[in-house]
This record gives C-alpha cells, structure tokens and sequence, in this order.
C-alpha cells in the first residue's frame, strides 16, 4: 500500500458485525483542527451521502464538545478526519508474521503511575466521580512498513473491530475489540467493555481466571456503571422510551485477555443524524469514566499528553447510510519507525495499585514481538 493513496483496511472476525473492507484513492478528504466546529464534519458526511466514508474522531475532538480542558494534538496530528470513496472491496486481507519491532515498554514509571492512581482513589472517596479512566503509552520501534505491521498484529490480534488507516506522516493500527455504536434504520446499539482479565496459560487456570472475572464484585459494579452512562449518552440522541439493555454482562474471550461487556439498544430521533448521535456521544463512557465530564477534567490533570485517537472512535459509513464506530483501544500511531501503543483501564473505589497497573501491561501483551 502506498502512503499516496490513502487507503483503510477494516478487518472484523466471526463474532463481530464489522466488515472486512478495503479502499483507496479517496475523491474527498476533511481534516478538522480542535477549533473547528462539528458542522465541518457534518456537512462532509451530507454532502458525499450514498459514498463509502470513513474516518475517525480523536478523544480531544469528544471531550471538547463536553466544554472539558484537553491536550493540545502534537505534530499536526487531525482532530478529526474523514475520506469519502467512490468504491470500496468487501475482502480478507491475509495475516503475516514479522518480528521486526522492539518491545513495548512504558514511558511512566510505576511510580507515577502510583503516585497518580493515589490521586484518583482520593477523588473519588471525596465524591468527584465514581470512576476514571487512566491511561499511559508504551514506546517502541518497528522497520516494517504499515501494511506489513497491521498484518502482523492481525496474526496475534484476531479481534472484532480493527482498522489500518494510512498517511503520508502517520499510520493508525487499531486492533480494538470494542464496537462504539452501529446505526442501522435509525436503530443504534451500543457495545461498552469494562472488566478484563489475563488468559490462563493451561485450561484449568484459564477457566480459573475467567471465573474469578464473572464473580468480581468491582468488575461487575465497573460494567453497570458503564452501561448507565451509555443508557444515558443514548437517552440525549434517542426517541423516549425506546432505550433498553439487551445484555447486562457478557463475555469476549480474546487471544490475550477476557472481557465483561454490555448491549444497549435505542432508536434514534429523526432529527438527528447517524454522524450528529457520534460526535454527540464523543468521547465513549468506558475510556472517560463517569460522570463524563468530571472524568474529562481529571484525565486532562493526570495525562500529560494528548490521546489523540487512541480511546476516540475509528469506522465507517456505507452507501445505504449504515454506519459503524468502534472504540480506538489497542491502537498504535507509527510515524516513520516510532510506534507509540496507549494502555488504561478504568479506576474505582475498589480498584488496586499493583492489579490496574498489571492490567493495563496484559492489555499490551498481544502486541509484544
């Protein structure tokens, strides 16, 4: 693939509703600065409607919308940016394995992480906010060219929800196994993970650990906060009465680690857009925290570096209007040979010093050469 021609590649698997598409040759792009007003992008979508689009928010771009203080983006890096294609090819892009990249490792200290995760405990036992998502990067080096890269990572990470997007500066692997919201007929769903846990090296202790994850208290309490707010997010987009929770606790079993997730459903009001119900419920509940807003604050006091799209939203649009977002977790930026991996986890009353900061490295473990 040539950096030229801008393409995407998304790759779902057997149990997602993500489709395996590849394009290139864009006939329009937009790319949008913090200051820029939703509308831009709103207009973008309206104006090439029955195109193949897509494109991606950052988690700056959401929170700013909720009036929250964040990072300035680094490098030029788009706020927002979206293609429209006249064509695309539905298609399984085969998986490689390379090993040229060096080992992830965390740009923090255990003590930072410490030090900060102190910080939020303190918060919430005074009653700012229940929980917070906190998140920190992992460094490190890569001689492969994007492409080959993502098929890597596709070998390791069979997940749900992954895109490549391609620059001429940057390249964007998202591996994520969590879908954000699909609307379809004016019907939206949402998909919120909260609750992980590592696999087992041997069936017993696999079984084990994912015991241990369906009968956790904290885990469980996590997930139905999370569900809440995604109830609420949808309530604002959606017809009144219409929102219900189709699942409250299910499992994905992922190659690395297993996950709690929940199922929300509503129908969307005919005064809103597909694209206006995204950008309204920007940045996703699972990697802000709750309340929203609150949680916003308090990642832009503990991180002292933009997200950028990591935790925001990647996806597409089809030509009958059917569009598609997932959350941007596991995601790498690549610039030239530097690769940088966001990791996190959300933080409650009940959560511990020593198990987060594990957990957030288990999240990274299927990425390691």
């Amino acid at each position: 693939m040539s950096d030229f021609r801008k393409p995407v590649c998304f790759q779902g698997n057997k149990r997602s509703n993500w489709l395996n598409i590849f394009a290139s040759n864009p006939i329009d792009t937009t790319s949008l600065t913090l200051e820029d007003p939703p509308k831009k992008l709103i207009n973008f979508v309206k104006k090439h409607d029955g195109k193949f689009l897509a494109g991606f928010i950052t988690y700056e771009y959401g929170a700013k919308q909720l009036n929250a203080p964040i990072q300035k983006l680094k490098d030029g890096f788009p706020a927002a940016h979206f293609r429209a294609y006249n064509s695309y090819e539905e298609l399984e892009i085969g998986s490689a394995l390379y090993s040229e990249w060096k080992l992830f490792t965390p740009v923090i200290t255990k003590e930072t992480y410490k030090k900060q995760f102190k910080k939020i405990k303190s918060w919430i036992k005074g009653g700012e906010f229940y929980q917070v998502n906190y998140t920190h990067i992992l460094k490190s080096e890569t001689k492969l060219k994007p492409k080959e890269l993502f098929q890597s990572f596709r070998r390791k990470n069979q997940t749900g929800y992954s895109a490549l997007f391609e620059d001429k500066n940057w390249a964007i692997h998202c591996l994520s196994p969590e879908q954000f919201i699909k609307i379809k007929n004016n019907t939206i769903v949402t998909r919120p993970i909260k609750g992980t846990i590592g696999r087992g090296n041997t069936p017993k202790e696999d079984r084990r650990n994912l015991n241990k994850l369906i009968k956790s208290e904290k885990e469980q309490a996590e997930l139905y906060m999370i569900i809440d707010l995604l109830r609420n997010d949808l309530g604002k987009v959606c017809e009144v009465g219409s929102v219900q929770v189709l699942e409250s606790k299910a499992i994905e079993a992922l190659e690395k680690v297993y996950h709690t997730y929940g199922v929300v459903k509503g129908k969307l009001r005919n005064n809103i857009s597909p694209i206006e119900a995204l950008i309204s419920m920007s940045p996703g509940g699972s990697v802000t925290g709750c309340p929203k807003k609150r949680a916003c604050e308090a990642i832009f006091e503990l991180e002292d570096h933009p997200r950028g799209v990591y935790t925001g939203t990647i996806g597409y649009i089809l030509p009958d209007g059917t569009l598609n977002f997932n959350i941007a977790i596991r995601t790498i930026i690549q610039r030239g040979k530097h690769l940088a991996l966001g990791v996190g986890g959300g933080i409650t009353i009940g959560s511990k010093n020593d198990d987060e900061f594990r957990e957030t490295l288990a999240k990274a473990s299927s990425f390691q050469p």
